[in-house]
């Protein structure tokens, strides 16, 4: 396959992957938005409450402060590592990105939270989760990288299988501080996996020569 072939290629899965995603998203997020909780929403209350001091740990690791850090260490790592360079930027700016999208969103959708949150109390609305966004494009997309990465067998497959886990554990957090209900939790992922496939599409339209994925 030659180069632009392989750029179509890559820019018509991205494209089709983002409409597949997007459609449920929004689809999700107006059906649950106004209404009661009910479903799988009105019983998660049972998982409220579990292992407060465990969850807000994985909590925490989704918060700016954490991310930043992984963002300065990255930027630190790219500058001298040209092999890992775009993947870097890519994985930047696509949180970057989702952050900002996933706040006008939450304004559009206007769910409150769950009466029941303990710990934290954040200030955003419950649709989606941006925590359950960024178990997915920062956690999820590092296993990922780490999977097709050339480190060797010993240490590729543990560190993946750890930031697999991790992202787990973000997600189960949401549920056991009762910041969210479980169809925020969805929505959050899907929307992360529409914001790699839009970071995609567009790294491919101005830097067809950059391998992000």
């Amino acid at each position: 396959m030659t180069p632009a072939a392989e750029r179509r290629s890559d820019m018509l899965a991205a494209g089709a992957v983002l409409v597949a995603v997007a459609v449920p998203y929004v689809l999700l997020g107006q059906e649950v938005s106004h209404v009661p909780p009910a479903g799988i929403d009105a019983v998660a209350r049972g998982v409220a409450g579990e292992a407060p001091a465990v969850a807000w740990v994985f909590t925490a690791s989704c918060l700016w402060p954490v991310l930043a850090t992984f963002g300065v260490i990255g930027a630190v790592v790219a500058l001298r590592d040209r092999e890992w360079r775009a993947r870097i930027v890519f994985a930047i700016l696509t949180t970057l990105g989702g952050w900002q999208i996933s706040n006008v969103l939450k304004d559009r959708f206007t769910r409150p939270r769950p009466e029941y949150w303990i710990v934290y109390h954040e200030t955003t609305y419950s649709y989606s989760s941006g925590h359950a966004m960024f178990a997915t494009i920062v956690y999820w997309l590092w296993a990922y990288y780490v999977a097709r990465s050339e480190l060797r067998p010993g240490l590729r497959y543990p560190l993946c299988a750890a930031l697999i886990l991790w992202g787990v554990g973000v997600v189960w957090s949401r549920l056991a501080l009762g910041a969210h209900y479980p169809t925020d939790l969805a929505g959050g992922v899907l929307l992360g996996v529409a914001m790699i496939a839009l970071a995609t599409l567009v790294a491919r339209l101005i830097a067809p020569a950059a391998r992000v994925l």
